[in-house]
């Protein structure tokens, strides 16, 4: 039922660097208690801020889009598990952050030696690669390719995740120290508005259905193609960098203004992992995040599988957007900063129910394969249950990663502690999109010896057809997955969560690393 978890896998404002919040603006502070929200003078940069933050999250709703386009062309979860992978840079930035944070030209800015190149090369490769990847979607009379496409997306997906590195840099420096709070409700509304319209709004103008709303004529074809819509977007991100490195100066690097090396940022972070607290918290939240990967990987997907409208999931998805932007502002007001795992703890159980209602939805879509408005409604409320749920867990876990970060370490910390959550939900579902079709018990009905050798036919359903049998699913292995994630998700709450709440307990100084500077 939820999307992929790119939109989740959000991030600290700061990667790795340690400059000091100054800004370009900090002279005329006095004078920024007016004008729009109190902004002053850091209006401006407030919007472009917020343009940087939309442009990153295009690429990521794009990509997002595709498992929806390509589940009905394929013959098994495996090439879904394949394509996962395209979110993986996204999750692995921390890599080469340092890298990003410590080389630079003084003459271009800090900053803008990366962002400047980098929305070029998006742009390029958007108007570049469109016919490539609208033959390989299987349109224009071409086949289903998905080494290139989740070759391409993967690369723009890196290229946004590096763009998104030196945007938080530049955020701490460009706006004033009063506003600098403004940087996270950049980043937080600009990427969820950036990944509507990557997403949603790619596949709502994709859709005929949309489409006709607006029609005197009704057609069967949508508003855009993939090829259309990635053109516009190359545009748009041409001409935003080309205003970005015209018009917005870079606050001047002073000579004191010094970070740790490279390699003592990897250093640090080695030194970070060899930590006991840190081995107990990441395990036990990877050992969760992959109870609940079955549902968040395949529940959306085996709805389509089982017939329902990709024009009417996405409908659906589109109601969960206001909710995903209020929803950290309303857990984050009344969670506990000091003991905030409890609500971490508390929404295990809603989310185990969750699973539970949206596998019997799945379960009652296949057995009729009709789907009326009472299905679209129970649909909706299931799907708002486990965000709710989900969301209580994400806002508590971000807030304790804050807490326990040490920040003599500057980002260092706090981004390593993310970058190892985010695996812990990407690798799971990789898994489970792998494994269904594995554990899946199906047959072969009615075929022929002599063509078709194998009573099995679930990860080869065109052979068996075309040896002029049927494939029947004896036991679909999505609902072992959801079996075994529920089963483990009711041990970890009921074993695990009282040695993982009491991490919260521990002193803060067993979370640092001795000796860092």
């Amino acid at each position: 039922m939820e999307q992929d978890s790119t939109v989740r896998q959000r991030k600290t404002l700061s990667s790795t660097t340690t400059t000091d919040v100054t800004s370009v603006s900090d002279a005329s502070e006095t004078n920024e208690t007016s004008g729009f929200f109190g902004l002053g003078s850091d209006l401006f940069s407030v919007c472009v801020l917020m343009v940087l933050y939309i442009l990153q999250g295009v690429p990521l709703g794009l990509s997002s889009s595709v498992p929806i386009l390509i589940q009905n062309k394929i013959q098994g979860y495996s090439q879904q598990a394949a394509f996962s992978i395209v979110s993986y840079p996204f999750s692995m930035k921390l890599l080469w952050a340092p890298v990003v944070d410590c080389l630079y030209s003084r003459r271009l800015g800090r900053r803008k030696t990366w962002l400047v190149p980098l929305q070029f090369l998006i742009g390029g490769i958007m108007l570049y690669i469109p016919h490539v990847i609208d033959t390989a979607l299987g349109n224009n009379g071409g086949e289903l390719n998905i080494g290139v496409l989740a070759g391409w997306f993967c690369f723009l997906t890196f290229l946004a995740a590096t763009q998104d590195i030196a945007v938080d840099g530049w955020a701490l420096t460009m706006l004033s120290k009063k506003n600098v709070g403004w940087a996270s409700t950049c980043n937080s509304a600009g990427q969820t508005i950036g990944f509507f319209f990557g997403y949603l709004g790619f596949l709502a103008l994709d859709s005929p259905m949309f489409c006709n709303f607006f029609r005197v004529e009704p057609s069967d074809v949508g508003c855009v193609t993939m090829e259309s819509y990635l053109k516009f977007w190359g545009f748009v991100f041409l001409i935003t960098t080309t205003f970005v490195m015209i018009f917005v100066r870079e606050k001047e690097i002073e000579e004191d203004e010094e970070n740790e090396s490279i390699t003592q940022t990897y250093w640090n972070m080695v030194k970070i992992l060899q930590l006991k607290n840190v081995v107990i918290y990441t395990s036990s939240v990877f050992v969760l995040k992959a109870a609940f990967s079955p549902m968040d990987a395949l529940s959306g997907l085996k709805l389509l599988e089982a017939g329902l409208s990709k024009d009417v999931l996405v409908s659906l998805s589109a109601f969960l957007i206001p909710l995903q932007i209020v929803l950290p502002l309303i857990i984050t007001k009344y969670t506990n900063s000091l003991y905030p795992l409890r609500t971490y703890v508390m929404g295990i159980l809603p989310r185990i129910l969750g699973v539970i209602l949206a596998s019997l939805l799945v379960l009652h879509g296949f057995a009729y394969r009709t789907f009326t408005p009472a299905f679209y409604v129970i649909g909706l409320t299931i799907q708002i249950l486990y965000s709710v749920a989900a969301g209580m867990m994400f806002v508590s876990q971000m807030m304790f990663n804050a807490r326990v970060s040490d920040i003599r370490m500057g980002g260092t910390y706090m981004t390593l502690l993310n970058t190892l959550i985010n695996l812990s939900g990407t690798v799971p579902q990789t898994l489970m999109l792998w494994l269904v079709d594995r554990v899946t018990i199906s047959s072969c009905v009615g075929y022929r010896l002599d063509v078709f050798s194998q009573p099995s036919c679930y990860m080869d359903k065109e052979r068996c057809v075309a040896a002029g049998g049927v494939c029947k699913t004896d036991l679909d292995g999505y609902y072992c997955l959801i079996i075994l994630g529920i089963i483990a998700a009711f041990f970890w709450h009921l074993k695990l969560s009282k040695k993982f709440l009491s991490l919260q307990n521990k002193p803060i100084e067993s979370w640092h690393v001795s000796g860092s500077s």
